[in-house]
């Protein structure tokens, strides 16, 4: 077997150095160890195979022909053995977890779309997405980020600006071309409003605060979830209320269109929270300031897609 034929397996390391680099002293560097101690390293190696690995001339040294030939095969084994470690390595990589709190419909309309883009930025990371029905639902526990509407009095958590919340009349590109927009209709048509039993905000509220005729005969779908509502809205079925920047990357891609030229501005914002009760990870700051970027990317898509529209959106 082969440790019978070597004095260690140590020495077929250093012959391999040696013979790459064609010097004791180059070798000696790289290994971190003496001169003297590569010497005597392969000086056991060679009494111990019974015939010279190298033909020393002074400072200089060569390979024999035996010498050669073990060279070629220490190197091939050598990066073999160092690729399939590099590729076990690669596939047992340890994935750092990082919990984040965010509503439902955030997390599958506005995160889920840019996912790709997280991995490439963050490949090692394992996502744990605690979500949430209501944006004012206290942080999920032991999240390491939040995303939602919060109040600066609010204790133990650090925060960071992350949207101003805006409200939008949505449907439809063909939705409004055959019912018409929220404050003219169609002749003989009735609009559909889409809807929560507990939505915070109505459209009846919608039409009262842009100064707009409130609905006074129209049909309605009730939806308990508002994930159905968008999807509803998106799929023709009516005018929906839409919450930036939860519904952002609808309006961008132009699935859902503003069945209204009055955007709400309520004055609160959406934060990126975390708890200042513990230190923050540098991985935790990369992805809050991940999160910040692409939400300001979305703002300035956003504004041009609305003001396309004659619609002043603002700036976020």
């Amino acid at each position: 077997m082969l440790r019978h034929k070597l004095p260690s397996t140590n020495s077929l390391f250093t012959f391999e150095v040696v013979a790459r680099l064609g010097s004791f002293s180059s070798a000696a560097r790289e290994l971190n160890v003496t001169q003297p101690a590569v010497s005597r390293s392969i000086n056991s190696l060679e009494s111990h195979l019974g015939y010279p690995l190298f033909v020393r001339h002074g400072r200089w040294i060569d390979l024999t022909h035996n010498g050669e030939r073990l060279f070629r095969t220490t190197s091939t084994s050598f990066n073999a053995i160092n690729e399939t470690l590099r590729e076990i390595s690669k596939q047992h990589e340890s994935h750092e977890k990082v919990s984040i709190s965010m509503s439902t419909t955030a997390v599958n309309f506005w995160f889920i779309p840019r996912m790709q883009n997280f991995r490439l930025n963050f490949p090692a990371v394992s996502l744990d997405f605690r979500m949430f029905e209501n944006d004012v639902d206290a942080m999920a526990k032991d999240a390491d980020l939040c995303i939602r509407l919060s109040d600066p009095k609010e204790g133990n958590t650090q925060r960071w600006p992350f949207a101003e919340e805006r409200i939008l009349a949505l449907c439809s590109s063909e939705y409004l071309m055959e019912y018409g927009s929220f404050d003219e209709p169609k002749k003989g048509r009735l609009h559909t409003v889409l809807e929560a039993p507990n939505q915070r905000y109505t459209l009846d509220e919608y039409a009262h605060a842009t100064g707009r005729p409130i609905l006074s005969s129209h049909q309605s779908i009730t939806f308990s979830d508002y994930s159905s509502i968008i999807q509803a809205a998106i799929k023709g079925q009516g005018i929906a209320l839409g919450w930036v920047p939860e519904v952002s990357q609808m309006i961008i891609e132009g699935s859902l269109i503003p069945a209204c030229t009055q955007v709400v501005k309520t004055g609160r914002r959406y934060h990126v929270l975390a708890s200042n009760l513990t230190p923050m990870r540098p991985l935790i700051e990369d992805i809050r300031d991940w999160l910040i970027k692409e939400m300001r990317s979305d703002s300035t898509a956003i504004n041009s897609a609305l003001r396309a529209r004659m619609i002043d959106f603002g700036t976020a």
